[in-house]
């Protein structure tokens, strides 16, 4: 099958796939049908015009133009493309292109609740012509014309409650900033004075009441042994003070009128601590049942599966020990900011719906990094990674063609409260948005790590922040 998508002077867009499409042409749509005896969907859009601007959602989301894709390309070395695969993007479906007039049309299909089922890999001939190879398993697509991103968000809330569209659930949230801290680093050292511990998170809580008001997240991380060791364990460290050091600290914040909310990291387990505590079962194998593994900070890490029912309740075991404690919060790590080792399928997705959903009975609130509309979290933070491109062309960070633009994700799924950088904020009309919340950061992470300067570092950001 062949079909023109779009056509005008300088910009064409052809559908072409050995499957057969049945086309239902509506008022403000049209949908593409693949065939009922397919139970996959290939195809392939041909681009033709080198002003296009295509948007595609690649972590963050990612805007730029066609004539941009042939050189980008030949850069990094991958003559087959350039490739998002799922969770890195967890599943968002929908490409928009764009004349520099504004017009344009958009392509997208319903979220399938399955995590990795979707790869999108780009190509192109030559700065003129792109095609882009479209694999997964939804059958249905809907292709929307618009004549400005205002009209095309109109158009996409009105398809979402026409046809059957299972998104997220709309989030609210009273929270306008975020401010993190690490506690102990990788080396297992930290700089947090030994008659303090855990006090210098109240010191940090008093400071957002009094600079930037109610209701903000004080975001904690190396707390335990470190950051990036002993996971899962995730005991406070007594060298701060303990459970009893951190519960106290908690209840203090919370007099300081603040919300608190603590790292665990959702995908991978330190090998010496799966041994320790039984958790073989629940590696991530290869087909030779080979477990996968990777390295932080010199230390060896298995990938944990999603799926295993094992893994699930350990991560929600730890997370109640720190709701016991009074924890707002969990931030779920590499969850869906990950290029994961594995083909197809649900794996990815139903395991950490599952988590997610356990956390949530419990009165926990989680947020992952990297944008979704499968994992019902509370809020998704956008992290504008270095580029990071994979020998086979995945990308597993960064944004190679062109530039992040968070648009895609808040017109394709417009109940998502997102987790922006300061320093990365250039729209003003962002800030005291109720569908953002702002992290105060300072380029590279300088901030973060707790030492004789950073709460002198804070304040200057704060006020920074707040005149802003």
């Amino acid at each position: 099958m062949k079909k023109i998508l779009y056509k005008q002077a300088d910009y064409q867009c052809t559908i072409s796939s050995d499957f057969n499409f049945t086309e239902i042409i509506s008022e403000h749509w049209t949908e593409l049908k693949l065939s009922k005896n397919k139970m996959i969907s290939n195809f392939t859009l041909e681009i033709n015009g080198e002003n296009w601007e295509i948007f595609w959602p690649n972590r963050e989301g990612e805007i730029f133009f066609a004539s941009s894709v042939y050189d980008r390309i030949s850069k990094y070395n991958v003559l087959n493309g350039l490739t998002i695969s799922y969770p890195s993007t967890a599943s968002c479906r929908t490409l928009i292109f764009m004349e520099v007039t504004g017009k344009g049309f958009a392509l997208m299909a319903p979220p399938d609740k399955k995590g990795r089922v979707t790869e999108f890999r780009i190509n192109a001939e030559d700065n003129k012509n792109v095609s882009i190879n479209i694999k997964g398993e939804n059958l249905e697509w809907y292709s929307l014309f618009f004549k400005s991103l205002k009209d095309l968000e109109k158009k996409v809330r009105n398809l979402q409650t026409a046809v059957p569209w299972s998104g997220l659930s709309a989030v609210k949230t009273n929270s306008n900033w975020q401010v993190q801290v690490g506690l102990i680093g990788p080396d297992e050292k930290t700089d947090v004075p030994e008659n303090s511990g855990f006090n210098v998170l109240v010191d940090i809580s008093k400071l957002m009441l009094r600079k930037l008001g109610e209701n903000n997240i004080l975001h904690v991380f190396g707390y335990s042994k470190g950051h990036d060791t002993g996971y899962p364990d995730y005991s406070p460290s007594m060298q701060l003070g303990g459970r009893s050091g951190l519960e106290k600290s908690i209840n203090a914040i919370h007099q300081n009128r603040q919300k608190v909310v603590f790292y665990m990291n959702g995908r991978i387990a330190q090998k010496e601590n799966v041994e320790k505590d039984g958790l073989y079962n629940s590696v991530l194998t290869d087909d030779n049942n080979i477990p996968f593994t990777e390295v932080y900070h010199t230390r060896d890490f298995y990938v944990m599966n999603p799926l295993s029912e094992e893994w699930q309740t350990r991560l929600l075991l730890e997370a109640m020990k720190l709701k016991e404690l009074g924890a707002d919060g969990i931030q779920l790590d590499q969850l869906g900011g990950r290029a994961a080792p594995v083909p197809a399928g649900d794996l990815w997705g139903k395991g950490y719906i599952n988590l997610i959903n356990d956390l949530h009975k419990e009165g926990l609130t989680v947020w992952i990094q990297g944008l979704s509309d499968i994992y019902p979290a509370d809020w998704f933070e956008l992290t504008y990674r270095d580029t990071n491109i994979l020998e086979d062309g995945t990308i597993r960070g960064g944004t190679p063609l062109g530039k992040p633009e968070k648009c895609i994700f808040q017109i394709s799924v417009p109940n998502q409260v997102l987790l922006i950088p300061f320093s990365k904020m250039e729209d003003k009309k962002d800030f005291n948005n109720n569908r953002i919340i702002t992290d105060l950061d300072i380029n590279k992470g300088e901030l973060f790590l707790y030492n004789p300067l950073y709460m002198t570092q804070l304040e200057k950001l704060m006020h920074k922040a707040v005149l802003n």
